[in-house]
């Protein structure tokens, strides 16, 4: 059995443009040679936790680690013990000094990095920093956009803490546009797209960000989240919270962005029974019968001023209504009559309350999870309240399932939610799962979790 490499860590430092290169004095067989500054991660240290300790030893000056510098294979191969993590960081105050470690420092333009005698393990990243899209996806974007409503209530505040936040990276202060009754998102990701935009920072709620990550799917422009909604269920599923809006402005400038799938839906409604639906897409949940009609039944005056426990008010109404009878077929298999509550299709895994409707759903594996509410009677939810009472949705009425398609029927046209936004009554639906279509910038501690 090999044995895991050791993981070491480096630093593409930039400031105005260019790159540090740093000069090696030790030891006697590396000296002469540049590297990018860095070294090896400690027991209970994160990679960004040892870089920054690095850089402090090295350089004496503090940074703020940016994006990653990826390598197909997940390490920058160094030998078969060591394996190696490049980050693009940013200087927080003062600039690098020359250490005992280092002859010289010296700052490059990208294209000037070949030219310089580097350590092995390190031509290949230089190499790649030299190419026009190698230093495009630096940590500093040349466009970035931010896409918020004006009328949350974070509006103010997410502005000021992008702006202190561009300034303080150095970057451009990112273009507002702003959000509309008429239009939630989509046309303003559509102009950040042709303004060329390689960084789109999305403030609102769940249906602004469904509506731009709708255009931004399948470009590898990176979108990242500042929760101001009411739910925020998949901000949530990306551990940022409405009330740490600072948390969520540095992992929108600072995080690495992660490809990840995204659930699609197309259907028929009772209006139009003969025509397809445009894909719509949905980042957690969707939601067949009782569920949307709940979320549709929401009183808005409740929804502003309890947020997401205003849903407990509808919920509690549509307890005792009959089951939803449909016809279900999972990947092509034939399809099954089923009477059910609801039929429920998670990409992600927690709703609301840190439930885990879905403990086993991974953001990045190529799958959706099913479930279905065979509730028929009131006293059944009290198992299923037990459950939620417990953070987990595995009540012997709560039937499980995996797929990564679904064509579902239902007797009677039924209302359908994504993410909380509600369609319908649809006669026919086919959901799928397009993977890692949606690159998002997540924190760092969701790297292996999501």
């Amino acid at each position: 059995m090999t044995a895991a490499r050791r993981l070491v860590v480096a630093a593409v430092i930039e400031h105005e443009g260019r790159i540090l290169a740093a000069q090696r004095a030790t030891p006697t067989e590396l000296a002469g040679l540049w590297e990018f500054p860095g070294g090896k991660v400690e027991a209970g240290e994160s990679a960004r936790e040892a870089l920054v300790r690095e850089i402090r030893e090295e350089l004496g000056c503090e940074v703020r680690v940016g994006a990653e510098v990826l390598h197909p294979d997940g390490l920058w191969p160094i030998n078969e013990r060591l394996g190696m993590r490049v980050f693009h960081v940013s200087c927080a105050d003062a600039l690098p000094a020359v250490g005992s470690e280092h002859r010289a420092v010296r700052w490059c333009l990208p294209d000037e990095l070949p030219g310089l005698d580097w350590l092995p393990a390190e031509i290949a990243v230089a190499a790649r920093l030299a190419e026009p899209a190698g230093h495009a996806n630096s940590g500093i974007p040349r466009s970035p956009v931010a896409i918020l409503n004006p009328v949350a209530k974070g509006y103010p505040r997410a502005v000021e803490l992008l702006s202190a936040g561009a300034a303080r990276r150095g970057w451009p202060m990112p273009v507002v546009l702003e959000t509309s009754r008429q239009d939630f998102g989509g046309g303003q990701a559509e102009s950040a797209l042709s303004m060329g935009a390689d960084l789109v920072i999305v403030g609102g709620g769940d249906g602004t960000v469904r509506a731009v990550a709708e255009r931004l799917r399948g470009t590898g422009v990176e979108m990242a989240i500042i929760p101001l909604g009411t739910a925020n269920i998949f901000a949530r599923n990306l551990g940022l919270s409405p009330r740490r809006l600072e948390a969520a402005v540095e992992v929108a400038m600072d995080a690495s962005g992660r490809p990840l799938d995204l659930g699609v839906a197309r259907f028929r409604t009772a209006a139009v029974p003969t025509q397809a639906s445009r894909d719509h897409l949905f980042l957690v949940l969707a939601g067949l019968g009782h569920d949307a009609e709940t979320v549709l039944a929401t009183r808005p005056d409740l929804k502003r001023r309890l947020g997401w426990a205003a849903y407990f008010e509808s919920g509690v109404r549509h307890l005792v209504r009959p089951p939803v009878r449909m016809m279900i077929a999972v990947d092509g298999r034939p399809a099954h009559a089923r009477a059910v509550w609801s039929f429920l299709v998670g990409n992600a895994g927690r709703i609301p309350l840190g439930i885990e409707i879905f403990p086993e759903a991974r953001l990045d594996d190529g799958l959706l999870r099913t479930m279905e509410a065979r509730v028929t009677h009131l006293w059944q939810w009290i198992p299923v309240a037990w459950a939620g009472l417990r953070r987990r949705a595995d009540s012997p009425v709560l039937v499980h399932g995996v797929a990564r398609r679904l064509v579902i029927e239902p007797e009677e046209p039924t209302a359908l939610q994504l993410d909380g936004d509600v369609f319908g009554p649809v006669v026919h639906l086919e959901i799928d799962v397009d993977p890692r279509a949606l690159m998002v910038r997540c924190p760092e501690s969701l790297r292996k979790d999501i």
